[in-house]
């Protein structure tokens, strides 16, 4: 049984780590160590992390400076010795069948797939309960380019660890210094030289709540940091594409791509 690491980056989350650690500890597969990095929470994160954890099969790594999520992924990518590893999100938790639904997808496939994904379940939170929102259907892409300009975000996202240490793991930007659009701009790059898979289960559960960063409020500058994240990427492929936004910049914004005309 191949062994798996479950990666939790997180900051000030003590009101919904429990239920995101739970759910690593209520997977139908065994064989999983988990790895918690917490990016200097002020709160009692950390305190409810020790009370519910084994530290058998649970490293917990404090971070002092709050410094933003690659950072803090950048950290966990020293320490994974496993093939494989999935990110849950500290805020979010994933289905009992999540790891070995995806491990036995990834044990099929060749080494230059280096990322397979689900469908999510989205969450509103309401005064502490939780109100079904939607579900994420995701799906299969035919090429990268028709990945640029799809607009959710693919989970869970569960990694091929040789593929994404070979991409030199996460890029700090300097727009955010690293605290926005991880994932994305991870997969950006691992299209560079990789292939996804899609496994059309509903896999992972995000939650919206009032302190995460999918709020509107943080809109304007993750269109800037997608376009200018999506333009570097097309560069890279060849520059045969110019990447434009649709719809109101201070509301979530679509990418569009337009042929360039070729001199």
């Amino acid at each position: 049984m191949s062994l798996v690491t479950v990666v939790v980056p997180t900051y000030n989350k003590e009101q919904y780590i429990k239920k995101a650690v739970e759910s690593i500890y209520a997977q139908t597969y065994k064989n999983w160590e988990l790895l918690v990095i917490d990016d200097g929470s002020t709160d009692n994160t950390l305190s409810v992390i020790k009370r519910i954890t084994d530290p058998k099969n649970t490293k917990i790594i404090s971070r002092k400076k709050n410094e933003g999520i690659c950072h803090v992924l950048n950290e966990a990518l020293d320490f994974i010795q496993s093939d494989f590893f999935i990110q849950v999100d500290g805020d979010d938790w994933i289905e009992p069948e999540t790891i070995n639904v995806l491990l036995n997808e990834m044990d099929n496939q060749p080494a230059n797939t280096a990322l397979a994904y689900g469908n999510t379940i989205h969450w509103h939170e309401n005064n502490g309960v939780l109100h079904f929102h939607k579900k994420v259907k995701h799906r299969s892409f035919k090429d990268r380019y028709e990945f640029v300009t799809y607009d959710p975000m693919v989970q869970p996202r569960f990694y091929r660890t040789s593929c994404v240490r070979n991409v030199g793991g996460w890029e700090i930007d300097s727009l955010t210094q690293g605290r926005m659009m991880e994932d994305r701009r991870m997969l950006l790059r691992l299209l560079d030289k990789y292939n996804f898979l899609y496994v059309d289960k509903d896999l992972y559960n995000f939650r919206y709540h009032q302190s995460n960063l999918s709020l509107d409020q943080n809109a304007y500058i993750y269109n800037q940091l997608r376009k200018l994240e999506t333009e570097k990427a097309l560069l890279r492929w060849g520059d045969e594409f110019e990447a434009t936004t649709v719809g109101h910049p201070d509301l979530w914004q679509s990418i569009k791509l337009i042929p360039k005309q070729k001199e």
